[in-house]
């Protein structure tokens, strides 16, 4: 398995590979000691395949909810927008001259 890993991570890196033909791809697979069945999946981008040949995990995906708040809590009630400047206080400006 490192093998493919390897020869995947060369593949992503090096642009030559990435733009090569068929043939040139199929060489270097070769040289990189990869199964046939691997190959035929790289070369098919059958990226299920190949996932399943290489014994892949499904995705996992993680969401963390935030927590309900308990029933017999009350929730106050969202403040308009004049609500919030009415509640606001402003300092007096002071200026010195000096």
């Amino acid at each position: 398995m490192s093998n493919v890993i390897g020869f995947l991570e060369r593949m992503g890196q090096d642009a030559s590979l990435r733009d090569a033909t068929r043939d040139k791809i199929e060489e270097t697979m070769h040289e990189a000691h990869l199964q046939d069945d691997v190959r035929s999946a790289i070369l098919g981008e059958d990226s299920r395949l190949l996932s399943d040949l290489l014994g892949a995990r499904a995705k996992v995906y993680c969401l963390i909810a935030p927590s309900r708040k308990e029933d017999d809590e009350e929730e106050e009630p969202a403040k308009d927008d004049d609500e919030i400047r009415s509640s606001m206080q402003v300092a007096p400006r002071v200026q010195s001259f000096g």
